[in-house]
């Protein structure tokens, strides 16, 4: 806790539940904080009609059957493809605490295999599945105040919505790695459920695309993953005919169900994708402003009012015309009715105690409806009501986040309210982008007032706009926003930036006024670009002045050994040689020699003789081996051998023993023989190793060597 943090707990209960309660407070004169309050249960206790508190799905009821039916048909087991898998893994809690995460479609049975599991391996543990205030915020309360002990199962059902897409992501993954890892708070299960390519995407988290990610792969490789087939196989369904056959909608399930995908077709999957497919162009409007909301990851709440504005967009003028005042309160209704005692496509969302209050109702989009959307509507591109709703009703900056990248996404430019709203949470990349296309469509003064009003430091934009401002001729401005450009980041390096965009915008005497400046304040790259532009036009004078300017009043050398090169790709010999000459006496020996390898790697070895040929007079000692080997090469033995010595005199003693082996493949063993004893005697560990493995005997007769 920090400074000033007080957090006290109350603990009460009986044989069954335990209440946590508390306050978090915080400060030298703390408010009271929230109410805190968990229910963990103990499973024993647990009645199968609460299942559906733990969010498994309600089964379809069955028309005209009279004998009294429970909340739940039986549980049929797929004991040797899923169930034997899991509750080996809910078991192993017992001895050491683990992640389990249950993958798999949606309404595939996951969270009623879960159930059973924990039912019939822990009755005598409690469980915890934490909501309030919402589930992010209720999750990490109860890991950071302590409500999570030993013997404890930790319900995340749907963990995507504990572990993706709000921002206590990394907060939350950290705190379940503590608990995972802490002996003595253990043992505890955390058993969730995911749709496979969410947990994909939690599991190998680009943390350089989304950085609240960040620890998601390393909770994700403490976890159990078990898969949840999609469907029932034929076999299975023969073993449990007679369970099968003892509940109504178990046989209607098997009877009508679509290759064996009894679970769904319990959950009512199928009679939603009618509804879905019937609904009239309003309602279906308002599921496909949902559905699209929910694939980029907004909610999973919805406000009325966010659900009509963002219909509209998506009724075309004949039926918008057609439809009455009170068009969405009849979509609302419709979409909320029940089927066999089932939810419909919409559900009513109410909050439990303690929960985060709404000023109005809030409703969810059925699982099974988002799942299979997903594919359906993946390269749809959506209307721009979209955005505006997300702009106005977004509840959350977890929610402007997932609408501002998606509308970035689809290069929306019909909604500049959200960006700004993204913005303001610190995810500015789409707000930038909009102000780049408003510069690229002339639109400067929109662009100028988004800067100026949510990014006015952001010295790169400015410079944009600044070029632009110039290459539309509207000078007055564009020294104002020039002038904006190099104070935002300090006025030479705003003058550099500026300079780059425009030279982007071709506007070159413009940057070289901008970049002279910059030189003359000792900016390397603003002297060294100045430095090559007079050099190609010719004015090799006052490119001279630059970089020595450079060199000997702000000593960066980078000028200076740009116009060496230039004049050595010209065949400007002496000129090159007069500035490595003044490069090495000023101690830029160093670079020299990086400079002639990038030349010798080009295999312009003239060029690179000039470099290392400035560095070998101040006695650089890779440069005289280089020569060493030169000469070498070009027949001049005794320079050679010069060479050499002065390069191990100059601490370089391998420089003899290279020279040696070039002797060597000649076939001159009294001269490889004699340079290695002089380079062991310089300290060479090499021409001692090759002494040893050569007496002076058997050079000879020339050795294998």
């Amino acid at each position: 806790m920090t400074a000033g943090e007080n957090l006290g707990l109350a603990v009460t209960g009986n044989n069954n539940q335990t209440i946590v309660q508390g306050n978090l407070l915080v400060g030298p004169q703390p408010a009271a904080g929230p109410r805190l309050a968990y229910t963990l249960e103990k499973i024993s206790s647990l009645r199968s009609a609460d299942a559906l508190r733990f969010e498994v799905h309600p089964s379809l009821s069955v028309e005209d059957d009279k004998r009294s039916l429970s909340k739940l048909p039986p549980y049929v087991l797929r004991a040797d493809r899923l169930d034997d898998l899991l509750r080996s893994e809910v078991r192993a809690a017992k001895d050491e605490s683990r992640l389990v995460m249950v993958t798999g479609s949606s309404s595939g049975g996951k969270t009623r295999a879960c159930w059973e599991a924990i039912r019939a391996e822990l009755p005598e543990w409690k469980v915890l599945h934490p909501l309030v205030p919402d589930r992010p915020r209720g999750l990490l309360q109860a890991l950071e105040h302590g409500a999570v002990g030993p013997h404890t199962v930790l319900w995340l059902n749907e963990a995507q919505l504990y572990l993706l897409g709000n921002d206590q992501v990394q907060r939350i993954t950290s705190a379940l790695q503590d608990l995972l890892w802490d002996r003595g708070r253990g043992p505890v299960l955390v058993l969730g459920t995911m749709w496979p390519d969410l947990w994909d995407r939690f599991s190998q988290a680009d943390v350089a695309a989304d950085e609240l990610l960040d620890g998601a792969s390393q909770l994700a490789d403490l976890a159990v993953t078990v898969a949840m087939p999609v469907a029932f196989t034929k076999d299975e369904l023969t073993s449990a005919a007679h369970l099968i056959n003892s509940d109504p909608r178990l046989v209607m399930a098997r009877e009508q169900a679509t290759s064996g995908r009894i679970s769904q077709f319990l959950a009512g999957a199928p009679q939603l994708w009618r509804r879905y497919e019937n609904a009239s162009p309003a309602s279906q409007a308002v599921l496909h402003a949902a559905m699209d909301a929910r694939r980029y990851g907004y909610g999973p709440l919805f406000s009325p009012g966010f659900l009509c504005a963002a219909a509209e967009g998506y009724i075309d003028d004949a039926a918008w015309h057609a439809l009455d005042d009170n068009w969405f309160g009849a979509c609302l209704d419709g979409l909320l009715s029940q089927h066999r005692q089932l939810p419909g496509p919409l559900q009513r969302y109410r909050p439990r105690a303690g929960g985060t209050g709404s000023a109005g109702p809030l409703y969810l989009l059925a699982d099974y409806l988002h799942d299979r959307s997903r594919d359906l509507r993946e390269k749809v591109v959506p209307p721009a009501s979209l955005w505006t709703a997300a702009a106005e009703y977004a509840p959350t900056e977890s929610d402007v986040r997932a609408m501002a990248r998606a509308a970035h996404k689809h290069k929306a430019l019909s909604c500049e309210p959200l960006y700004i709203r993204a913005d303001a949470t610190g995810y500015s990349g789409p707000l930038h982008w909009f102000i780049r296309q408003l510069i690229g469509a002339a639109d400067y003064a929109r662009a100028r007032h988004l800067i100026e009003a949510h990014c006015p430091n952001h010295s790169f934009l400015l410079g944009e706009l600044a070029a632009a401002l110039a290459s539309a001729g509207r000078r007055r401005e564009y020294e104002e926003v020039s002038q904006l450009a190099r104070s935002a980041s300090g006025d030479l390096r705003g003058s550099r930036r500026l300079a780059h965009h425009l030279v982007t915008a071709r506007l070159d005497e413009e940057a070289e006024r901008q970049y002279y400046w910059a030189a003359e304040q000792g900016d390397a790259f603003a002297a060294e670009w100045v430095t090559l532009r007079a050099a190609r036009r010719g004015s090799h004078a006052e490119a001279a002045r630059v970089s020595k300017q450079a060199l000997l009043k702000h000593y960066t050398h980078g000028p200076l050994l740009a116009l060496a090169r230039h004049h050595a790709a010209a065949g400007a010999v002496f000129q090159a040689v007069d500035l490595c000459k003044t490069l090495a006496e000023c101690g830029f020996a160093n670079q020299l020699v990086a400079a002639a390898k990038e030349q010798a790697d080009r295999r312009d070895h003239a060029g690179a003789q000039v470099f290392y040929q400035a560095a070998a007079d101040v006695s650089h000692p890779a440069a005289l081996e280089w020569l060493s080997h030169r000469s070498e090469g070009n027949g001049d033995e005794k320079l050679a051998e010069r060479l050499a010595q002065d390069a191990s005199r100059a601490g370089n003693s391998g420089a003899l023993h290279a020279l040696a082996h070039l002797r060597m493949a000649k076939g001159r063993w009294a001269d490889a023989y004699r340079l290695n004893q002089a380079a062991a005697e310089a300290g060479s560990s090499l021409a001692l190793d090759w002494l040893a493995r050569h007496p002076p005997q058997s050079t000879c007769n020339s050795p294998d060597i």
